[in-house]
């Protein structure tokens, strides 16, 4: 079995027509029956039923199929890996960062791990999740960091959760919830919801079916969305409506009163990499920032 014999097969599955199959390959038709024939011999199954005007696969060639696109995948991570080896180890590190990601110790974390590898030049820049995922996976930058409320990521990237926080209901301290402790979506009614665009705030957003769900039929919400976070602070603050808000992203809390929302899903802080494209500067850094993860988490449960 070579590789190009599961090549003619896939193509083979694509039209499942022998003629159509050996038009997109250029090769005669006699010619490709042939590799196809010889792959069933090798394998000792038939892989397509046949008749005079279709062919439908059999499970055996079901299986192939998926085994093949799966082979498929791991020859082309091979070749990125191997070609990515061979590339000269960068001495910048460029990681992208959504609203707010950088609001807790990550930037001690920066600044300490820039502080042990002088020779290491650190950019920080803003992005939106689709992008950082975007260039993650094109190996423009080496790690992003990224708030959401799931850790789902396209594949082959990985994350891992670094920090999590609470979702709060943020008011004015003369607004008639500020003498709350805690809050569930359903008691939210009659206000104004003062949100960033979803590409800024996706975990925002995903909280938005299930609170508008809770609330119809019931309550009149009005959301206006707003261009950045300090705007909404503001307002807030101001009295001219309320929004959701990750705590750890108030650090000053004058004049705003954060309500915890007891069924809302934690806010997880994520730095997400490419294994594939991880030069050793960049191993270095998911490797420090795991163990300050580890060392927080230990502290916080002595």
């Amino acid at each position: 079995m070579t590789i190009k014999s599961l090549e003619y097969f896939l193509v083979v599955v694509k039209h499942l027509n022998i003629s159509r199959a050996a038009q997109e390959l250029y090769i005669s038709q006699p010619a490709l029956s042939k590799q196809i024939r010889l792959l069933e011999e090798e394998l000792q199954v038939s892989l397509f039923e046949r008749n005079n005007h279709s062919m439908t696969l059999t499970h055996a060639g079901e299986v192939l199929v998926t085994e093949a696109n799966e082979l498929f995948l791991k020859h082309s991570q091979l070749i990125e890996r191997v070609r990515a080896a061979a590339q000269p180890v960068s001495n910048t590190l460029q990681i992208h960062h959504m609203l707010g990601a950088l609001n807790t110790q990550i930037p001690e974390w920066i600044l300490a791990f820039q502080e042990q590898n002088p020779d290491l030049s650190i950019q920080l820049t803003k992005s939106t999740p689709s992008r950082i995922f975007s260039d993650l996976l094109s190996s423009k930058i080496q790690a992003g960091l990224l708030l959401s409320a799931t850790t789902t990521c396209p594949q082959p990237l990985q994350t891992r959760v670094i920090h999590t926080d609470v979702l709060t209901l943020a008011v004015s301290k003369h607004h008639p919830l500020a003498g709350r402790h805690r809050i569930s979506f359903s008691e939210i009614s009659n206000e104004t919801l003062l949100l960033l665009e979803s590409q800024d705030a996706p975990f925002q957003h995903s909280l938005l079916p299930f609170f508008l769900h809770l609330n119809s039929g019931q309550n009149h919400i009005k959301i206006h969305y707003l261009k950045d976070m300090e705007t909404i602070v503001a307002m807030v603050r101001s009295g001219a409506g309320i929004s959701f808000i990750a705590k750890d992203y108030c650090i000053d809390t004058d004049k705003l009163h954060l309500i915890p929302i007891a069924d809302a899903l934690p806010i997880r802080l994520c730095v997400a990499w490419n294994p594939h494209y991880s030069d050793k500067n960049t191993e270095h850094f998911i490797h420090y920032i795991f163990e300050q993860t580890e060392k927080t988490q230990t502290a916080g449960t002595d």
